[in-house]
């Protein structure tokens, strides 16, 4: 298992300079939302359709990042991970219901719980986390890789992160 956190770009900034909607709560980033030039270099883990369609049967509320009408991209890849899309969490969510991103890793892990039955070899997950720090003008990326069961320990680790 490995939990890594770095820093990451001012994610408000970098949504005004593509043209996107700001994120103001949970949102789902793409791949390459942190090295994109312009909207159109933008493209989304596969994984974006059943993560929005899980929060959407949990009544978790996604901020979508695409403007009405527009679409990204979905990237699949061959792997024998389970791969999340990067989960951004505003700052003014965190000050407002931190318990949000618990219930978010809840449902997906549920939902890996079943997708992982019956397969035998390694059942590894990616998935990277973007915590909005306002002050500091930029954020913080958690990636997380590992079994399952470790997925626990995030919530650990967002709490410092985020000094809740």
């Amino acid at each position: 298992m490995s939990i890594k956190t770095s820093e990451y770009i001012d994610v408000r900034a970098q949504a005004l300079k593509l043209g996107l909607t700001v994120p103001t709560a949970l949102a789902l980033l793409p791949i390459n939302f942190d090295t994109a030039n312009n909207k159109d270099e933008l493209v989304h883990e596969d994984s974006v359709l059943t993560v929005r369609k899980l929060f959407r049967q949990a009544g978790i509320t996604e901020t979508r990042i695409e403007k009405e009408g527009e679409r990204i991209p979905y990237e699949q890849r061959k792997s024998f991970a389970w791969v999340a899309p990067t989960l951004f969490v505003s700052a003014s969510l965190l000050s407002q219901n931190s318990n949000v991103v618990s219930i978010a890793l809840n449902v997906i892990s549920n939902y890996l719980t079943d997708y992982f039955k019956g397969i035998v070899s390694d059942k590894t997950v990616k998935i990277d986390i973007v915590v909005e720090q306002t002050q500091q003008k930029k954020s913080k990326r958690i990636q997380y890789e590992g079994s399952l069961e470790g997925l626990d320990e995030l919530t650990q680790v967002l709490k410092e992160i985020s000094n809740l």
